[in-house]
């Protein structure tokens, strides 16, 4: 239950918040078009239906001098006119009398006097003499003074009704009789204002603002609910967006219109109108929150530019010259059409106005528009030409790209294209020339390395057996020994480094020699592990292997991989971190066996250097005398034999990766001996 209520909550709160809004735009509409849009009749209505006192109210002053010019006219004509009041609604009692007789009157008790009302009435208007005397509660009112009756004239009244007298007396509390006119109708309808008031005018901007408080409250879940919305706009395809927007147009147009009719002409036609306001406006909320959360790919839920991609994939198979000769048939298809309307169009206009200036007129566009087309067939026609010519350059290009042997590029004359035909050439000319130049440089160093090398190595021989026999000679002095045995060290790292040098100079020439036969992975490491003991051993640093016990057959050089993992060992075990541990893992994932050597390094690693080039080390300032080849054979020899090599250095933490495909294949048993 947890779960559902979280997961309704984003759209909880998005629907707070566009009810919220929404009702303080109708209720902040509500009361502009109060204060502008209706009389001030109107709004003294709506102040007067929360009054206590029905007779202060507006409505009461004009139905009670509706009724005394009513009871007038009668007195004044009673063949005229037929008895205006209805005598069974007793909130509202009234006499009328004549030259000292009472005409007519619905109560048999006097109304001359507030003193002589009956219980329950607390109003009384008297006409007496052409003029109005008031009383309420008791007290009499000043009533041409304070504007109760401004609008009382009885100038009209003739001279035989001069002597007419009339008495009114309103209940305070009127009840129902059943009658629909009366002061019970004035207390009714101020009860329906009040409501309509509340529930129109005051109930929706505090419901509003309620809901608006609780989005805000709710804000992260609201933005979810938002964000969620984006994600479903963005699935919509973009020519659907676009023809809603005609609609939203339309709304907005039509609900503008009649706002201003509205508020500034007080035509209240449009009201409808004016209510759908909403609509329009979070109909463009979508549009805005579609592009906040989308405008970085609306065109990957487009039909059309869906169309394009397909389109662009299909022209993919195409020659240059082939898009570019259907783009420009493209093109001219696309205007024919308004081509085609304007001819079907021209015979009415024609008719239309035969005896005008516009024949003429129209006559010189079709003359324009026939002599664009022409032009723009000719531009095709050349265009055609060009992109034939860029054809050709581009598969030149591309041929030279691949390394395959091409001759110059020969253009016509009049080519577009010629120039950078030419162009082309010289630079293939030049590149090609300083290829061989860097290649014949690189074969001449690496020849001269490779001699070098040779060379050496036989007086190195010499040199390392001379010292042994040196040091085999007995009573030599001690500060003598010493001699012999730097020399021996000296001439022995010597030799190795002539070995080395010799051997990645032959990688590089393609000459390196392996024999390439199935081993297993696990052996191999436990075997290099076991010849290294002793400088393992030596090391302050504790090396961790984690190698799988079962085999791991690959098929690999396995003298050449055995040097391979010397030189990281010997590496890891040279630079690491006093104290720390060195990893060696054998992993197999997907056909494929990783061996893994990390350490961390007690010197900071360079960065942006690639430590398996040649004669690079990991600290220019190291003196133990190391070459700086041994990652360059590790990788050398590594992808000799078929496998992957990689460094990844970050930080301090040093990783190198050694890895091959799996075999099926096995080693081939030796026969037995006979």
């Amino acid at each position: 239950m947890d779960t559902k209520w979280r997961s309704i909550k984003p759209g909880l709160a998005v629907l707070a918040f566009v009810l919220g809004v929404t009702l303080l735009l109708y209720s902040g509409g509500g009361w502009l078009y109060l204060f502008t849009g209706t009389s001030a009749s109107v709004r003294t209505n709506l102040v007067d239906a929360f009054r206590g006192d029905y007779q202060q109210t507006q409505v009461f002053r004009q139905m009670i001098g509706d009724d005394l010019y009513a009871l007038l006219d009668y007195a004044a004509y009673p063949d005229l006119y037929s008895m205006p009041l209805e005598e069974r609604d007793s909130n509202l009692l009234y006499q009328v009398g004549k030259e000292g007789q009472w005409l007519v009157s619905n109560t048999t008790g006097d109304l001359s006097s507030p003193d002589t009302l009956p219980e329950g009435y607390n109003f009384l208007l008297v006409f007496a003499q052409n003029s109005v005397t008031i009383w309420k509660d008791g007290q009499e009112l000043d009533t041409y003074g304070d504007g109760m009756f401004r609008e009382l004239e009885t100038a009209w009244i003739s001279a035989g009704g001069q002597d007419v007298v009339v008495c009114l007396a309103a209940a305070k509390e009127p009840v129902d009789y059943g009658w629909s006119y009366g002061p019970y109708n004035v207390v009714q309808n101020m009860a329906q204002v009040r409501t309509y008031v509340i529930w129109l005018l005051v109930v929706p901007p505090a419901a509003g603002a309620a809901l608006l408080v609780w989005s805000i409250l709710w804000r992260r879940h609201r933005r979810r609910g938002v964000e969620a919305i984006g994600w479903f706009t963005g699935h919509i395809w973009l020519e659907v967006k676009a023809l809603l927007l005609v609609p939203l147009v339309f709304l907005w147009s039509g609900c503008g219109v009649c706002l201003l009719q509205l508020f500034v002409y007080s035509n209240s036609g449009g009201l409808p109108w004016c209510l759908a306001t909403p609509l329009p406006l979070w109909w463009s909320c979508l549009y805005l929150n579609d592009l906040r959360y989308n405008f970085g790919h609306l065109r990957s839920h487009s039909f059309c530019a869906a169309c394009v991609r397909l389109f662009r994939r299909q022209e993919l198979g195409w020659t240059v010259q082939r898009r570019m000769d259907r783009r420009a048939v493209l093109q001219f298809v696309l205007c024919v059409p308004f081509f085609l309307v304007w001819l079907a169009r021209f015979p009415s206009l024609y008719q239309r106005y035969y005896y005008s200036l516009w024949p003429l007129v129209l006559a010189g566009f079709f003359l324009v528009g026939t002599g664009l087309i022409a032009a723009q067939l000719k531009l095709m026609t050349a265009n055609r030409k060009t992109t034939a010519d860029m054809d050709r350059l581009l598969t030149h290009i591309q041929a030279a790209g691949a390394g395959s042997p091409t001759g110059k590029l020969a253009l016509p004359e009049d080519s577009d294209l010629r120039e950078a035909a030419a162009s082309l050439g010289h630079m293939e000319d030049g590149l090609r020339a300083a290829l061989e130049e860097q290649m014949k440089s690189e074969r001449t160093k690496i020849e001269l390395i490779a001699n070098v090398s040779h060379d050496l190595k036989t007086p190195l021989t010499s040199i390392v057996s001379y010292v042994e026999l040196l040091g085999q000679e007995e009573g030599l002095p001690e500060h003598a020994r010493d001699y012999v045995r730097i020399l021996s060290e000296k001439s022995q790292r010597l030799q190795t480094m002539v070995r080395d040098v010799f051997e990645v100079s032959k990688a590089a020439a393609g000459n390196l020699q392996v024999t390439m036969a199935p081993l297993d992975y696990a052996k191999l490491l436990r075997q290099t592990l076991a010849d290294m003991s002793e400088a393992i051993e030596a090391s302050p640093a504790s090396l961790r292997p984690r190698l799988p016990e079962e085999p791991v057959w690959i098929e690999a050089d396995g003298d050449r991989l055995y040097r391979v993992f010397q030189n990281l060992i010997g590496n890891a075990l040279k630079y690491a971190l006093g104290g720390s541990r060195i990893y060696l893992d054998l992993t197999v994932a997907e056909g494929t066996a990783t061996a893994m050597v990390r350490n961390i390094s007690r010197d900071e690693l360079p960065q942006g250097v690639d430590l398996t080039e040649r004669f690079v080390r990991g600290d220019a300032s190291r003196t133990d005398g190391g070459s700086g080849l041994g990652l360059s054979i590790a990788r050398t020899f590594t992808e000799a034999c078929g496998g992957s090599f990689a460094v990844q250095t970050e930080a301090d933490l040093f990783t190198a990766r050694v890895s091959f495909l799996l075999t099926g294949r096995r080693p081939e048993e030796e026969p037995p001996a006979a």
